[in-house]
């Protein structure tokens, strides 16, 4: 198989998913050849498992269930075992919530079997009508856009990203410092140390991101973004200290003043005030 797809659900019915849906939608002699050369790998994180009846148009997948639900590093990783078996040249990651369409599975196909020596291969995503990826990965908590052709300096968010198996191999898979929030950006951000490259087709995909929105994001969710952020920024791209609660303090002022959230407000302040979260080995 040329491709590995690892799909990553959660609390939903997989035919009622809008990545599976939209991609029956997509046919074409592109999304054909596309399906017959993929192994897809439905990774299940809900309680109670789903049935898999309506996927028959699937021309080879598996279906696994780990109601642990320890986030989409764990899976994503089952995924990269399973194309290490089938010998692939991408794991293409999925969730269940991005809207394929047959102009990007066209160009998505084409950058495959030109055999491309990219470390990933992405789109285009927006979310709310905003472009949010791909961005320069040197600008922090801006959305600077990064055009399409092959790009340096790249970071995108996970979903539909075709990522080299060979380059994942070299990390050792996926951090499991990140089990769900910040694993795009420690991906990419490995990416860019290693000086690789990324082709960014003219496709534009359209994604729910539940980030856009604080409001409706609860608190366990809430602090796992912001611990997260903090990991990643002190460790990885390491950024100055008054840049980064420079940046918390905007953020405070938001959720006080105009969302008028005291919970997540008096959260962010720890992290002002110099909290340190526990390390998550």
């Amino acid at each position: 198989m040329q491709l590995t797809a690892v799909i990553v659900f959660y609390q939903t019915e997989l035919q009622t998913a809008a990545t599976l849906q939209s991609l029956a939608r997509s046919s074409g002699p592109a999304t054909q050849k596309l399906l017959a050369q993929t192994h897809f790998v439905l990774y299940d994180n809900s309680p109670q498992p789903h049935i898999t009846k309506g996927l028959d148009w699937l021309p080879d997948f598996e279906y696994y269930h780990d109601s642990r639900n320890l986030g989409i590093a764990t899976a994503y990783n089952f995924g990269l075992k399973e194309a290490r078996k089938n010998k692939s040249q991408f794991l293409w990651l999925l969730d269940q919530d991005t809207s394929l369409t047959a102009d990007f599975i066209s160009k998505l196909w084409q950058r495959v079997i030109q055999s491309s020596t990219e470390q990933a291969i992405v789109p285009q995503i927006k979310a709310a009508g905003v472009l949010m990826s791909p961005r320069d990965i040197r600008s922090p908590f801006k959305v600077v856009p990064v055009a399409a052709g092959q790009q340096r300096h790249v970071l995108a968010i996970n979903s539909a990203a075709l990522i080299q198996v060979d380059f994942l191999n070299q990390l050792g898979g996926f951090s499991l410092d990140f089990q769900l929030d910040f694993l795009d950006n420690w991906l990419f951000y490995q990416l860019e140390q290693q000086q690789g490259s990324v082709q960014v087709l003219p496709s534009v995909l359209q994604h729910e991101l539940s980030v856009m929105n604080t409001q409706q994001i609860k608190m366990p969710r809430y602090r796992s973004i912001i611990t997260a952020e903090w990991r990643y920024y002190h460790n990885y791209q390491k950024i100055s200290e008054w840049h980064y609660r420079g940046h918390l303090v905007l953020r405070f002022a938001s959720q006080l003043l105009l969302k008028r959230d005291l919970t997540k407000a008096s959260y962010l302040l720890r992290f002002i005030l110099g909290y340190k979260p526990k390390s998550s080995s």
